[in-house]
């Protein structure tokens, strides 16, 4: 009973809001059909005295996440009809779309590695309804939705999400290091782009296949470290400046400088681009 009292919270919510949007356009002239979307409505039953730690997991790790994955986070929050219901409403723009969408993000390392568990563990069960909506009655209900939350839970959940974006590129870069240092071609396989160049202290500019192959070369430099580490967050891209020491083949001190240009893909950070100069 308990499920189906809270699809029918959902759906009289909805219907409600369709409506007040409806009643908006009756009043205005008749203009072309609009678009439309799908809709999933995931309502959550969860575990008792669960729901505020659920939200701020949601907020922190979750919420963050789905925006990674370029997911459309259409609504969220607690459940006004009891202490122990909340709703996510996510759009796609098809079925179809829906369901690869779900099967790249609950498959992916990021999820599984991440704050599944701790998520699942506060979850009794859930239901999920999904439905079609056309752009009015779907912004209406971003509207609807947005202005129920606090502001500082939007602002919490950016936060959130730049700060991930920095631990992430700040290990990913001290993995490129290690790679350089190690020759661990098969790290740089995994966290460079397809398309990734590089320049080189000669000046030289070359390809992913030719870094790998010069990788691969034995390390002429030792004790390798980066120093200064400056990771800038601009929405998709990133750019990593650091200072280098090392100690040459010779025995000698060295020193330079790189800069690194990341960018996020299919949900994950990849490096498009690398300079690096040495003295």
């Amino acid at each position: 009973m308990r499920k189906l009292t809270i699809v029918y919270a959902f759906t009289a919510t909805l219907a409600t809001l369709s409506g007040s949007v409806f009643a908006v356009a009756r009043a205005q002239p008749e203009v072309e059909p609009q678009a439309s979307r799908i809709v999933e409505v995931r309502s959550y039953n969860l575990k008792p005295g669960m729901r505020d730690r659920f939200h701020q997991l949601f907020l922190s790790e979750a919420l963050p996440m789905l925006q990674r994955w370029k997911v459309d986070v259409v609504g969220y929050g607690p459940s006004l009809h009891d202490d122990d219901s909340y709703y996510l409403m996510r759009a796609f723009a098809s079925v179809e779309e829906r369901q690869r969408s779900e099967d790249a993000f609950y498959g992916s390392d990021e999820w599984l590695k991440g704050p599944r568990e701790a998520i699942l563990a506060a979850i009794a069960s859930y239901t999920t309804v999904v439905i079609r909506l056309d752009d009015r009655t779907l912004q209406g209900l971003r509207r609807a939705t947005k202005a129920a939350r606090p502001m500082k839970e939007d602002a919490m959940a950016t936060e959130a999400n730049v700060s991930a974006d920095l631990a992430t590129l700040a290990a990913l870069n001290q993995d490129y290091i290690r790679s350089v240092q190690t020759a661990d071609v098969e790290r740089f396989r995994e966290i460079l782009a397809d398309d990734f160049l590089c320049s080189l202290p000669d000046g030289s500019l070359i390809d992913r296949g030719r870094f790998l192959e010069q990788t691969a070369q034995p390390v002429t430099i030792a004790n390798l470290e980066a120093h200064d580490v400056n990771v800038r967050v601009l929405g998709d891209m990133a750019i990593v400046h650091a200072r280098t020491t090392f100690t040459a083949a010779d025995g000698r001190p060295g020193s330079g400088r790189y800069t690194d240009v990341w960018a996020r893909r299919s949900g994950r950070w990849v490096a498009v681009s690398a300079h690096v100069t040495r003295k």
